[in-house]
């Protein structure tokens, strides 16, 4: 089991761990996450997504499996159907949020896209990091952030891949709130008590089609496989 699901009057929690990879976020997990889906897609209320590790939130997908994975294929099926677990979670009528306090990664930054609301600690540290492993979003998270933060700043993220502080994620609208540690679930609660129903943000000009084929041709690539030796075990 990688979520504890938990219902507390308007809050439907969703705690996320898995700390035999790092808080990767497996094709096990994800389907998972699509399982609870078909319980609470439509919970009347917020869903608040935390995570039980203690300083990582998502650490994007678990390498380890894909460095036993034998050829280009059956990597790119895994990553196929995580792409469409995390779009079935975006269209969740309920209202998503992800409470963050710990850092998001690489596929990670894939899944936080795919939420509603952002909340911060102001300690966690945020990275496309994709491109340190020889890759490119391959989740359809290019594309998600590109409708909300626009094109030419996604680009620019992408091709630094740089770890960002809080306080740098908020200006650039990766998350939307910071808040303290210790006044998360007062100030969830107020907020929960005054939540209506939200509409999910539609997809921009971004071709999820382009962004697939990039990622495509890039797994399994010289860069990525350097980067899958050092999981071998």
């Amino acid at each position: 089991m990688y979520f504890a699901v938990s219902e507390d009057k308007h809050i439907l929690h969703l705690r996320f761990h898995a700390p035999d990879s790092g808080n990767a976020l497996s094709l096990a997990a994800a389907r998972e996450l699509a399982g609870i889906g078909k319980q609470y897609a439509k919970w009347p209320g917020v869903v608040a997504v935390s995570s039980g590790h203690p300083t990582l939130f998502c650490s994007g997908g678990n390498l380890s499996d894909y460095a036993k994975m034998k050829g280009k294929a059956p990597g790119l099926k895994v990553n196929r159907e995580i792409t469409r677990c995390l779009e079935a979670f975006s269209k969740w009528s309920a209202v998503k949020l992800a409470l963050i306090e710990g850092d998001v990664l690489g596929g990670g930054m894939e899944w936080l896209a795919r939420f509603d609301y952002r909340w911060s600690t102001p300690y966690a540290l945020f990275s496309f990091w994709q491109k340190r492993i020889g890759l490119s979003p391959g989740w359809g998270g290019g594309t998600a952030w590109s409708a909300r933060i626009g094109e030419s700043r996604m680009r620019g993220l992408l091709l630094e891949a740089r770890l960002l502080g809080p306080d740098r994620a908020l200006a650039l609208g990766l998350v939307d709130r910071l808040v303290a540690p210790v006044r998360l679930q007062l100030v969830l609660a107020d907020w929960c008590a005054a939540m209506s129903s939200e509409v999910n943000p539609a997809l921009g000009r971004w071709s999820a089609r382009q962004e697939a084929a990039i990622f495509t041709s890039l797994w399994q690539g010289p860069e990525h496989k350097r980067a899958l030796a050092r999981w071998k075990k």
